[in-house]
């Protein structure tokens, strides 16, 4: 696909948003802002798992958000010179969803100089490694959406780089969605599902706030948030600005083996490191508009630019199997990425006046352009044969997502509630790569064709679903659903003049089921089944080289990944501590893993090529135990462990799927965070422990890291902040493969203590500590089972029950 076509697409929906946006406000009444909170029951009552929402609209500026749900109230005869303590708290969405948990940023006084990347290795059974990769309870295959709907630049392979630019700031909570329902898609995977759920206006008047923050190895940030209510209309935006530089240590031993012997026949150690620069800016708005008694208009807008540079330096020994040398030499490379990402959207949200019914309708249109320039030079000392030129390597990588959805709900038969939806999809994707090497006798540089690579995809996606469901006996709530998927995608070659297309159709259930059990307490079932459907990147057949020695290609052949997860939940107050059981367990069958070899034209290169091979089985056990008061006044405590035991068949790379040799592993991830706070102070230290996993052959070893938060709170509105991230100076990463050909072990140091202090200000709305106007709530929404005050430092984690807010205005 050309960019004058992705240029064309471009300009057709900046078109067609504004004469939607105009379309909706013709000769339509308007309406007043703010809407008064009622008060906050501690434990609602008994109600179906998707609640009758009101019969009017939203406060502008908050378009899935119920007026008189809040997270507090206030105490009557409070007026505004009472204090931090008696001020009106801004309303929180409804406890309505039994599919999620939530995650508050509001009180995580780290978020000021950290990127999102940062902040959710924050959150319970979540982990992020150096390079941005995310995990789930272990599984990578997690889906990132931005208000409950996907953006490119959380899409493919650069979605740890975007992860570390995004600002934390601009988040106001993260859902997590373990066993996803049918509202949810599938297009980006089959996996748990992450929502990051941004921040939004909710009160009239004008609020801003703006931080600055400067640190060691290159860090730095500046962040500044503004938002505007008034009458019907409510407007916000952000930007930020943000630079670092990362110094990468890499070592690896590799070993070629004899797959009939298993002998070694020769092997290479390498030695490299890599300075990498980046800056990045982000901006963002949001627009809503009150039409009429019951509709709200909105409208979004973003772009970010992120600008990456690479040096590095490195060097290789390789010898035979006898220990003589075959070749010694050290190489420079330099790279340049720059990528631009951008979104823009509208919704429209229509509430007929009858309890329960709602109708949504929702446009997106996201994209992403990264390209990269890169260059190698080498310095043979021993020259191997053959031996690897001087080079030159680029490519101009294009996506595009189109999303329309649109959503009903209404209550039914008395008791029950309905919500169905459809949506279509389009996502396109470019991906060419140039090659060129330099001619030893005239020193020109010229294309090598085998290293030339072209690669364009075309996901087509057309989705309904429906969701029913009810309250029985007053404590007992149950939800059902079903996800149909159409899905088209077309994959070319533009270079072979080759096409192929894949067909899938799909059904999908859900089911939930809620009991609440005493006064805090619940018990829950959350089973699903999701598919993933092989991505563009996993199709490609083309051989593409990430490096001179290092190269991917695809698979053609790959079929479908099913996904069945199944999760029981118990959660209570015992003893004073907020407590949650979760026993689960995921199944993926025929999973997608990665094998490793050697290329046959060139035994220098690695080349890793997926294959559908076996099922994985993930059983295990998720505690979370929260105490508001440990030992003294201000101290409270959030301890959350992950215990899981995963087996899988270990990827063959001569068996036409795998091997009888089954990999088994025990993995344990924990987090401890301790907070502290005492007048104008407070303090927060987390420790993260991931132990180690699994990949198709071999094993990824354990880190731990240690981050500490200081705030002091200058007065109610300006505040000095200091973190140090990674306090002793560990979390390397290291790796093991081994098959029938080849063993690798390899070793990543790039991850320095950083210290980073700052300062932030903030202008109008409401200023102190989150924690003193939620009402003693902590950072955790809803507590064990989603029903009660909870919250690290002050409750627990949320979500079950009827606990986990919906901010992401569904999936569809």
């Amino acid at each position: 696909m050309t960019h004058t076509t992705f240029a064309a697409r471009d300009g057709l929906a900046l078109k067609v948003l504004p004469a939607l946006l105009l379309s909706c406000l013709a000769a339509q009444p308007l309406r007043a802002q703010t809407t008064a909170p009622e008060p906050v029951r501690d434990k609602p009552p008994a109600r179906s798992a998707s609640a009758a929402a009101p019969a009017k609209a939203a406060p502008a500026g908050d378009g899935q958000a119920a007026p008189g749900v809040t997270s507090g109230t206030q105490p009557p005869g409070a007026g505004a010179d009472d204090g931090v303590a008696t001020v009106e708290v801004v309303a929180a969405r409804p406890a309505n969803k039994i599919d999620r948990d939530v995650y508050d940023l509001k009180n995580d006084i780290s978020v000021s100089n950290a990127s999102a990347a940062d902040i959710l290795n924050n959150v319970p059974s979540v982990t992020v490694d150096q390079d941005g990769n995310v995990a789930l309870r272990g599984n990578q295959n997690v889906q990132i959406m931005v208000n409950g709907k996907r953006d490119a630049q959380f899409q493919g392979q650069n979605r740890g780089d975007a992860l570390n630019a995004f600002p934390a700031e601009a988040i106001e909570s993260v859902e997590v969605i373990n066993v996803p329902g049918a509202e949810f898609g599938n297009e980006g995977g089959n996996g748990p599902i992450i929502n990051l759920v941004l921040k939004r206006n909710r009160k009239a008047g004008s609020r801003a706030n703006l931080s600055a923050n400067k640190g060691t190895q290159g860090r730095g940030n500046a962040f500044l948030n503004g938002e505007h209510a008034e009458g019907p209309y409510s407007i916000s935006g952000n930007v930020g600005v943000a630079e670092r530089v990362r110094n990468v240590h890499s070592e690896s031993q590799r070993q070629d083996l004899d797959p009939a012997t298993g002998a070694v026949t020769d092997g290479q150690n390498t030695v490299t490191n890599r300075q990498i620069k980046s800056k990045s800016l982000n901006m963002s708005s949001t627009f809503t508009y009150n039409v009429g008694e019951r509709d709200q208009l909105g409208a979004t807008a973003s772009y970010s630019k992120i600008r990456s540079e690479s040096d590095g330096a490195g060097t290789t020994q390789r010898y035979a199997g006898d220990m003589d040398p075959l070749a010694d030499f050290t190489n420079r490379s330099q790279s340049r990425s720059p990528a631009e990402n951008f979104g823009i959207g509208a919704s429209y949200d229509h509430k007929s006046g009858q309890p329960g019914e709602d109708l949504k309708f929702d446009l997106r249109y996201t994209g992403q352009n990264n390209d990269s320039d890169s260059s190698v030079f080498y310095d043979y000392r021993l020259r191997p044969t053959p031996f690897v030129a001087n080079s030159l390597r680029s490519s101009d990588r294009r996506n595009r997502i189109l999303d329309i959805s649109v959503d009903y709900e209404r209550n039914v038969w008395d008791t029950w509630h309905l919500k169905a939806g459809a949506k279509v999809a389009d996502s396109r994707n470019s991906n060419p790569a140039d090659y060129l090497a330099q001619d030893p006798v005239t020193g020109e540089y010229v294309p090598v064709a085998s290293r030339t690579s072209d690669f364009e995809s075309n996901d087509r996606n057309a989705a309904v679903y429906g969701i029913l469901g009810t309250t029985l006996f007053k404590n007992l709530s149950l939800q059902g659903g079903l996800r149909g998927e159409y899905t088209e995608l077309d994959v070319r070659q533009p270079l072979l003049n080759e096409e192929d297309k894949y067909y899938y159709m799909n059904w999908l259930p859900s089911f939930y089921v809620t009991r609440d059990i005493g006064e805090n307490g619940s018990l829950q079932l959350r089973a699903s089944r999701r598919i993933a459907r092989p991505n563009e990147r996993d199709l490609n057949p083309n051989l593409v080289y990430l490096s001179d020695f290092y190269a991917r290609q695809g698979n053609p052949q790959l079929q479908p990944v099913n996904n069945d997860n199944f999760e029981l939940a118990y959660r209570d107050r015992i003893a004073g501590v907020d407590s949650s059981f979760v026993l689960f367990k995921r199944r993926e069958s025929p999973v997608i893993g990665n094998r490793s070899y050697t290329l046959a034209s060139d035994p220098n290169v690695i080349v890793t090529s997926p294959i559908n091979f076996g099922a994985n089985d993930s059983v295990g056990i998720e505690l979370n135990f929260n105490v508001r008061q440990l030992f003294l006044r201000g101290l409270s405590a959030n301890l959350g462990a992950t215990l899981a035991d995963e087996k899988r068949q270990r990827i063959s790379n001569f068996a036409a799927a795998m091997t009888g040799v089954e990999q088994s592993n025990h993995r344990e991830n924990i987090k401890l965070r301790l907070a502290y706070q005492a007048g104008m102070e407070s303090l927060q230290l987390s420790v993260n422990r991931n132990g180690a996993s699994l990949n198709g052959q071999g094993t990824n070893s354990a880190f731990t890291m240690t981050n500490f938060t200081w705030r002091h709170n200058i007065s109610q509105r300006l505040s000095l902040n200091l973190n140090v991230n990674n306090v002793f100076h560990t979390g390397n990463m290291e790796s093991d493969v081994e098959n029938e050909v080849l063993r690798l072990h390899t070793l990543n140091v790039s991850q320095p203590r950083i210290v980073q202090i700052g300062l932030r200000y903030q202008w109008g709305g409401v200023p102190g500590d989150e924690r003193i106007r939620n009402g003693g709530r902590g950072m955790f929404r809803g507590g064990p089972g989603g029903r009660g005050n909870g919250g690290f430092g002050n409750g627990g984690f949320g979500g079950g029950g009827g606990g986990g807010g919906g901010g992401g205005g569904g999936g569809t």
